[in-house]
């Protein structure tokens, strides 16, 4: 490929150009293994982005984080995400069945997809752990973990205020104040507000006169209490408040003649900017959340006390089909999570021959969900009733865990990680009667089904001097079990309900290297990897012969074989130019694997029939789901000195090849595979000279591409997709105190 091969010329280029300066890279610390080390120590693969990192390349939610981690693919469909982490990730979690990628707010999990989608607020940092993470993080971290770490509170009077304005109009207003009251107390308060217009403009006097727009708002406050010389306090207490249609300008794609909105006289747009929809709600999202951490320092071991609550809740409406007909669309969906968690640290104090983590952890979550559709225009057509529930579920989890890691230094080149997790994971799925609307057409349904697994982990690691280190690890990931929804659905061929789904398992073998060569001056750290996914959690599309109605039924009905090269690197050019950037090399293939497709009932039938109907297709030898071959970027920054301050510059390229969202069965479904494309963004500043004023000028995806989709899905009414954001641009001002 042209640009792999062009990247490379350049890196190479720049690396061999000589230049005499002072400057070294800064340490970089993060808390990947529950204590804070430097980067370059820690044996995983672990990918830290600051804060200015973040800034500077135009990253400003959980979505934009897939344009700067190489690997990761987050699509969404309407507010719930769905994240992909080499390659490991699923289609649908809702009430039951839970991410594999685990997403963490400093110390608080985030367990339900439909609260992936957020952005980002005082940040000081964000750590993305790639492989199975079984051992310190344990269920749910097969693909890997995503650690938000937000600013805590400093010893010093500092704060923050900006305002940011751009078209589609723009708004965002932030502020951050850390305020010391005493020698041992004090706060920080941190506010984000923000809203923009729609992206898309309807073009159906039906529904919201535009989607895809913005109201995002969230608060956060953190109090720490230095109690004695050993003992510490932080209480966090947080909360969000959405309400808008974000990614959820749908639009028909494939032949126009399949789709079974447009036959029933609906419209839909044709491209970015415009859709077709009956929508008239937008999807409202609350969440808070309270966690209270309590260290206590000892002479050889620290103990940490973790204590976290969380609630979710949402409602909304979101159409399948794409377009203004009423044909496949979800109304006013109720969905309420609530979690505590309680996790015990012990963690030893670091020396030359030996350390170790140690802790027991304890997780509950009740959730709750109920799919309600409205399929007058079709209901019209083919008779039966308009308003139907899938059913209201209540899903309730109960997980413990004992874990430890411990590593011992052989000499001061050798040292050996060995670590495990026990888990024991119960789960319980009731499904009832809408209290919504009349028909509901799953029956009703009770069950409790267990798990228990053993994740363990063995690190090799040698030291070379004064270069960096390699690492060879074994790892195993632990995904739990769980229910669909509704787990009440009839399997076709036994005629009873849907079995629950068995956790999925992922074995990684890693060989990795972090080094800093050059003076200090250039930073490359890598690791080639190699994953055995076993009883893979597979999301396909059936009948229920009961009810005729089609639902999403995840099954456990693969293997895999993942086999990848991850590259990230710093380099100091000169003494106000930095290039960094990262990519990922991956091959990935589904074994005996007899998946489901969607395809044309026209083409199946010969004839003009709309909508999709899903056949059997052998996905055996083929690549996985939203896992491309080839994914990097690359920012530079060039830091301009000006006699009355300092002009930073830079511009951030990011870009994947072309991955399927699923499986194409036919031509005509072609549609499903999205195709290579690269995001440019660019970024301007101007520091007064105490860096108190900052000046700003921002543009995203500034080569305008249009060919790239947040989601594309194929479902019973056609295949639809949600159009990517298209470029924008603006400015900030901010204050420094």
């Amino acid at each position: 490929m042209n640009f792999k091969r062009s990247i490379f010329i350049c890196v190479i280029g720049i690396i061999t150009h000589k230049s005499v300066f002072a400057a070294t890279l800064e340490e970089v610390i993060v808390t990947a293994q529950k204590r804070s080390e430097s980067l370059q120590e820690v044996p995983i693969a672990v990918q830290a982005l600051g804060g200015e990192a973040l800034d500077e390349a135009g990253i400003g939610d959980t979505l934009d984080l897939q344009l700067v981690t190489p690997g990761f693919v987050v699509s969404t469909t309407g507010p719930a995400s769905q994240m992909y982490l080499r390659g490991i990730g699923n289609r649908l979690a809702l009430a039951g069945l839970d991410p594999s990628v685990a997403i963490y707010m400093d110390d608080q999990y985030i367990g339900v997809a439909q609260a992936g989608l957020f952005e980002f607020a005082d940040v000081e940092r964000i750590e993305v752990l790639k492989g199975p993470q079984g051992t310190l993080y344990g269920r749910n971290a097969s693909g890997g973990a995503i650690r938000i770490v937000t600013k805590g509170v400093d010893d010093e009077l500092n704060g923050k205020l900006s305002a940011t304005l751009g078209n589609y109009n723009t708004r965002k207003f932030s502020g951050t104040v850390s305020v010391p009251l005493s020698d041992s107390f004090g706060v920080r308060l941190s506010a984000l507000t923000s809203g923009r217009d729609g992206y898309a403009d309807n073009i159906s006097t039906e529904g919201l006169s535009e989607l895809d727009d913005g109201d995002f708002s969230a608060y956060r406050v953190k109090a720490a209490w230095r109690i004695t010389d050993t003992i510490d306090t932080t209480l966090s207490l947080g909360m969000t408040d959405q309400d808008d249609t974000n990614s959820s300008d749908l639009i028909v794609l494939g032949p126009p003649e399949y789709s079974l909105g447009l036959s029933l006289g609906g419209v839909t747009g044709t491209s970015q900017g415009k859709v077709g929809t009956s929508i008239s709600d937008k999807t409202k999202t609350e969440t808070s959340d309270a966690a209270l951490r309590i260290n206590i320092s000892g002479e050889t071991v620290d103990f940490s006390s973790i204590t976290t609550y969380w609630d979710f809740e949402q409602n909304g409406s979101l159409e399948l089909d794409g377009t203004s007909a009423r044909a496949l669309e979800f109304f006013g969906i109720p969905q309420e999570t609530e979690s505590f968690s309680q996790e015990l640290q012990w963690l030893s104090i670091m020396n030359e021959s030996w350390d170790w983590v140690a802790g027991l952890y304890y997780y509950e979550q009740e959730s709750s969900f109920e799919g309600l559709v409205d399929r007058s225009d079709t209901a019209a057509v083919a008779g039966g009733p308009s308003y139907v529930s899938q059913g209201y579920q209540n899903a309730e989890t109960l997980a413990y865990a004992a874990f430890g890691q411990t590593t011992y230094h052989l000499d001061d080149s050798w040292s050996l990680t060995l670590g495990g997790r026990y888990n024991y994971e119960e789960k319980k799925a009731i499904v009832r009667k809408s209290k919504y609307v009349a028909v509901t057409v799953t029956p009703e349904y009770s069950d409790k089904q267990d798990w228990t697994e053993f994740t363990p982990k063995a690190t090799l690691q040698y030291t070379l001097e004064d270069e960096g280190m390699v690492y060879f690890t074994f790892a195993r990931g632990f995904k739990s079990g769980g229910y669909n929804y509704t787990a009440s659905t009839i399997n076709p061929i036994t005629g009873e309900p849907e079995p629950p789904v068995d956790p999925e398992l992922l074995d990684m073998y890693e060989f990795g290297w972090k080094t800093e060569l050059m003076d200090n001056r250039f930073r490359l750290n890598g690791s080639l990897y190699y994953y055995d996914y076993q009883d893979l959690q597979v999301t396909a599309n059936t009948t229920d012969p009961s009810s005729g109605v089609q639902a999403n039924i995840t099954r456990n009905a693969a293997n895999a074989e993942v086999l990848g090269l991850d590259l990230e690197f710093t380099l100091l050019v000169g003494e106000y130019w930095t290039l960094n950037g990262a990519f990922n090399f991956m091959d990935s293939e589904y074994q005996d694997f007899i998946a489901s497709a969607q395809m044309y009932n026209g083409v199946l039938n010969n004839n003009s029939d709309p909508g999709m109907s899903a056949v059997a297709y052998d996905a055996s030898g083929h690549e996985l789901l939203r896992a491309p071959d080839f994914s990097g970027y690359m920012t530079i920054s060039y830091d301009i000195p000006v006699s009355s301050g300092r002009a930073p510059v830079s511009v951030t390229y990011s870009y994947k090849s072309s991955y399927k969202y699923d499986f194409i069965a036919d031509t005509s479904t072609s549609a499903l595979e999205q195709d290579a494309y690269g995001i440019l963004n660019a970024r301007a500043s101007y520091y007064t000279s105490d860096d108190k004023w900052q000046f700003t000028i921002w543009g995203k995806n500034l080569l305008d591409e249009d060919n790239y989709y947040d989601d594309i899905n194929a479902n019973p009414a056609g295949i639809r997709g949600s159009v990517g954001a298209p470029i924008t641009y603006g400015i900030e001002l901010g204050y420094h105190f």
